[in-house]
């Protein structure tokens, strides 16, 4: 990716970001599609794996988090680049796609873009993902009802 799509691309994030910072209707933090798909495995009799799969992703999400906001203050594009590699594959196949998209951003940052992008990426991933954590929170309260 050029830096000047990259430079769209977090154009687009920021400008998320002023939308959803203005009261307006955001874009939903979990895609209830793909949660639907995950169900569709469900096998009769066993476990809810949607609880499961709520589970092991808050536990591990938040590690990842911290990996990428740690490796930030470090300046460490590899060390971004593997833990938004992680979280992005985890937030997708979990229908979180707004935290998937941000992991796609920080995967393409080099070191000199890392310094000037992060301080706007890492407060837009904090709060992408405190906002999928509470929809799953919910999503496993209701099921558990």
């Amino acid at each position: 990716m050029s830096v000047e799509q990259l430079e769209t691309r977090i154009e687009l994030v920021e400008s998320y970001s002023v939308f959803a910072d203005n009261g307006h209707a955001t874009i939903e933090p979990l895609d209830k599609i793909a949660l639907t798909a995950l169900a569709e495995a469900q096998e009769e009799g066993e476990p809810d794996l949607i609880i499961e799969l709520i589970d092991l992703y808050l536990d591990d999400a938040p590690k990842l988090v911290g990996d990428i906001q740690r490796a930030a203050k470090r300046g460490d594009a590899i060390a971004i680049k593997r833990a938004a590699h992680a979280l992005k594959g985890s937030s997708g196949s979990m229908g979180v796609s707004q935290v998937a998209e941000l992991c796609k951003v920080f995967e393409q940052l080099n070191s000199v873009e890392l310094d000037h992008r992060s301080e706007v990426l890492l407060p837009l991933l904090i709060r992408e993902f405190d906002r999928a954590r509470d929809a799953l929170l919910e999503e496993r309260r209701r099921r558990i009802l």
